[in-house]
Parts: C-alpha cells; sequence; structure tokens
C-alpha cells in the first residue's frame, strides 16, 4: 500500500478528531497515529532526513499505552497540527516522486 494514503487517511482521522465524538474514537485515534508516525519516522530516518524528531514526537503525544491528557481545547489545535503534518509529508514525497 502506497505511505502517501496512510498519511493522507491519517489526516483526516485527525481532522475528524476535532469534532465531539465518542472515546472511542480518540482511542483508535491515538493507535493509527502512533503506528504511521512510526512508520513515517523510520522512513524518514532511512532517508536520512532530521524530520524524524517530528514524528516521533507525534507517536510519544499520540501513544495509547500511556496517554497524555490535555483540555479538549489543546487537542483541538493538536490534532490540526497533526493532520497538516501528514499532509505535508504527502507534498514532500510527491515532489521527490517517491
Amino acid at each position: 500500500m502506497d505511505k502517501k494514503l496512510i498519511y493522507i487517511a491519517t489526516a483526516v482521522l485527525c481532522i475528524i478528531a476535532i469534532f465531539p465524538l465518542p472515546y472511542g474514537y480518540y482511542t483508535f485515534l491515538r493507535i493509527s497515529v502512533s503506528i504511521v508516525g512510526c512508520i513515517a519516522a523510520f522512513d524518514l530516518v532511512n532517508k536520512g532526513n532530521p524530520k524524524w524528531v517530528i514524528f516521533a514526537g507525534i507517536v510519544i503525544l499520540f501513544n495509547p499505552l500511556i496517554p497524555i491528557h490535555l483540555s479538549r481545547d489543546v487537542w483541538f489545535f493538536l490534532d490540526l497540527i497533526v493532520a497538516g503534518l501528514f499532509g505535508g509529508q504527502v507534498l514532500i514525497s510527491r515532489q521527490e516522486g517517491k
């Protein structure tokens, strides 16, 4: 499966998360973002790109094992920022031709 499609899907999941939804969705989001963040971080490490640190931070922030509890207002902005980062990763990979 194409990584770009996975990044887009994760960005969409983060945008959906700005709406009030059942707690189960946010657990699903944490798991999904953590997995895809790991994929992005490892991909960037293999390319020698120092931006892997950003995605490692996303993995830590969204990890489902030791959840970080923040207010709804803070998560609103974090979800939008993370969606933008995954969307930006798609654009950068398109420019690289990969």
